[in-house]
């Protein structure tokens, strides 16, 4: 899956059309919801998302275990790398002449 790296994320957030995907594919199971929460979006509104915890995510070569995500109530919402998958790494730099992001 691609995201979109948004420094100002709290949480990844994916839409319910990803996290149907991930419970078709049994990545993302009951026991992994642990509630819901209120977020604020850059336009400044408040909506509620249902918060999971994904048991894996992999970026490059390096792998997270129970990233907190948020499934917001938006077919089409884009996938948002946020703080609560970034926030595991002590560096990230990136590179705007080449494109990269690293994480160290």
């Amino acid at each position: 899956m691609e995201f979109i790296f948004d420094t100002g994320a709290s949480d990844i957030t994916m839409s319910q059309t990803e996290a149907m995907f991930l419970y078709k594919q049994g990545k993302l199971k009951k026991n992994d919801i642990v509630g819901t929460q209120q977020y604020q979006i850059a336009d400044g509104s408040i909506h509620e998302g249902m918060v999971v915890i994904l048991r894996k995510v992999e970026i490059g070569n390096c792998e997270l275990k129970d990233v907190q995500a948020s499934i917001v109530d938006n077919m089409d919402a884009p996938l948002l790398l946020g703080q609560s998958a970034l926030a595991n790494f002590g560096k990230i730099s990136i590179d705007y002449n080449r494109n990269e992001i690293t994480f160290e």
